[in-house]
């Protein structure tokens, strides 16, 4: 039975998937299976993936209806067979020697998540690099926001189970609930090099719009918080503490870019209390008063 697991959530990526795949194909680490799951596309995203199977390659595809990227990652880690999983997405691309150095890595060290540094890709050509330059504990990484790119992480499959692995109730972030999760079971191992291209669409910005504030917020309210002191165990107390600080500031940002992307789509009343709610949670963040002022005074 392969090691490694490399999963695949794809919805409607027919123009870019094989290549992702053959950047998995290409790996010098050979130790490995593909699992693609097709998160009900209406492309010819199956088909593409059929045909690479029917040439021979190691490759499962599971065929679901759409229930978005949490329920996918959950659906996943349960259905890999592997010691490891590797996520990647269908329009990000591997270099050849990414896998064999991160196994070496969490073989070495026993850590529970392995990550690098990549290569942000715009639609428009540029190609920025993201380097992280990170060291000690793992929730460095993850809070006041997640730096953990999915597309350079690979963690151990048993310790994500033992976790509660991800959840399906957020389209957006659940990554970074699930790496949270998996941070209480042990360390993590960040190799500085940047091994992924990592396509971020100017339709999908990762860092714009109402959904995403929303998923923020959604994931410190009804997940972080309720479960704060059970991840946090092993945590020094200080630590701790400034851990939840972080979060409810990150919070209070959520809320005030909720405000702002309200706004925008001219819906003063929402935004408004968005805003209200914002500098209530973030009131010792600037940006969140600057974001938050020109609502509630002035309506824009």
């Amino acid at each position: 039975m392969p090691r490694v697991t490399v999963c695949l959530a794809v919805y409607n990526g027919a123009a870019s998937i094989r290549k992702a795949m053959q950047t998995v194909l290409d790996q010098t680490y050979r130790d490995f299976d593909i699992l693609v799951l097709d998160d009900g596309s209406t492309d010819a995203s199956s088909e593409i993936v059929q045909g690479m199977i029917d040439e021979g390659h190691p490759i499962r595809l599971l065929r679901t209806a759409n229930a978005g990227l949490g329920e996918g990652r959950r659906r996943m880690t349960l259905e890999a067979t592997g010691e490891f999983v590797a996520f990647i997405d269908h329009d990000d691309f591997w270099l050849p020697h990414k896998l064999a150095a991160q196994v070496q890595q969490l073989d070495e060290t026993g850590a529970v998540l392995a990550h690098a540094d990549a290569w942000y890709v715009y639609d428009d050509g540029r190609e920025v690099a993201r380097d992280l330059r990170l060291s000690g504990s793992p929730w460095e990484c993850l809070i006041p926001n997640n730096r953990v790119i999915a597309s350079t992480a690979v963690y151990r499959r048993e310790a994500m189970l033992e976790a509660g692995n991800f959840i399906a109730d957020t389209v957006r972030c659940s990554d970074w609930y699930g790496w949270a999760i998996l941070a209480s079971k042990g360390e993590f191992v960040h190799w500085p090099e940047k091994v992924v291209r990592y396509s971020v669409l100017s339709s999908s910005l990762a860092n714009a719009g109402f959904r995403f504030f929303d998923a923020q917020r959604h994931l410190i309210e009804n997940h972080f918080f309720p479960r704060f002191d059970e991840l946090m165990q092993g945590v020094p107390a200080t630590q701790a503490i400034l851990y939840r600080k972080a979060l409810r500031q990150t919070l209070g940002a959520a809320y005030s870019g909720m405000a702002r992307q309200r706004i925008r789509a001219g819906d003063s009343r929402e935004a408004r209390k968005f805003a209200q709610k914002a500098v209530q949670v973030g009131y010792d963040v600037p940006r969140v008063w600057s974001r938050s002022l020109g609502i509630l005074l002035l309506g824009r």
